[in-house]
């Protein structure tokens, strides 16, 4: 954005709400390393400094019309917040362990482009998981803080890799709450709102832990595929005869307004 250009006070706020951030946990800054990936994203080296010096270089780049940044803080991401929502990952025995065990971070963000640009949030999004799936190849590398949760390296490269097959990186944007209460297995979706739309709950569900959440999956990729908007009342299903009841209310799992479907 330059500084002789004026914008209206709603296209700065849709300017700032386009960003996507996300955290890279390392476990030290002493070594220099490059970041630096053939065939994903990054143009050129970004160094930080040998012996806890402060970074030489942050990475920032342009594709089209957004800006890409890379920083080095080095220092754990505050207030404990990281190993906090690091529980929330119930794949991966070890999140919380490798939070705690983080010593510095990378700050990852890819700033939208003008409001009259022409990339839109499917594209940021995408260029947003190559940059931290590239920074995410370090050795010390030891976990990603996003939506919600703190990932494992391993998992986040390898669910990166669809986009090499036309794929959206659906499970690197989304994180798939789960959990169990009396009246049967409910799951969350935490990531949607940074796509301009309401997150999705399933409550109370008779069946597998697995195969609601792979239900709100499927969902979750036919919304950002289509566009479409769901809306209160109406109904989805994936065939003529499935059909699952949609409710927009009061969130249960997540603050704010939420979309209830029928499981």
């Amino acid at each position: 954005m330059k500084s002789e250009e004026v914008m209206e006070p709603k296209q700065i706020l849709e300017y700032c709400l386009s960003d996507l951030e996300g955290t890279v946990l390392v476990d030290s800054w002493g070594e220099k390393g490059i970041f630096y990936n053939p065939g994903w994203v990054l143009k050129r080296g970004v160094y930080a400094g040998e012996d806890g010096d402060a970074i030489e270089e942050n990475l920032v780049f342009y594709v089209g019309d957004m800006m890409a940044i890379v920083a080095l803080m080095t220092m754990p991401v505050p207030d404990g917040e990281a190993e906090q929502n690091a529980v929330n990952n119930y794949m991966w025995a070890q999140a919380v362990e490798a939070a705690k065990a983080h010593r510095a971070h990378l700050m990852v963000s890819v700033l939208g482009g003008m409001p009259d640009g022409t990339s839109n949030q499917l594209e940021r999004g995408e260029l947003f998981v190559k940059l931290i799936a590239a920074c995410s190849r370090q050795k010390n590398a030891l976990g990603i803080y996003a939506s919600g949760t703190v990932f494992e390296p391993q998992f986040y490269i390898a669910a990166a890799e669809m986009m090499k097959n036309g794929s959206l990186p659906i499970l690197n944007w989304i994180w798939f709450g789960l959990y169990r209460r009396e009246g049967g297995v409910c799951c969350y979706t935490y990531g949607m709102e940074q796509f301009g739309k309401d997150e999705m709950e399933v409550l109370d569900a008779d069946g597998q832990p697995s195969e609601v959440r792979d239900f709100l999956l499927d969902l979750v990729s036919y919304v950002l595929e289509s566009g479409v908007v769901l809306k209160d009342g109406e109904t989805i299903g994936f065939s003529a005869e499935d059909k699952h009841a949609i409710t927009r209310s009061e969130g249960v799992s997540l603050p704010g307004m939420t979309l209830k479907i029928s499981y």
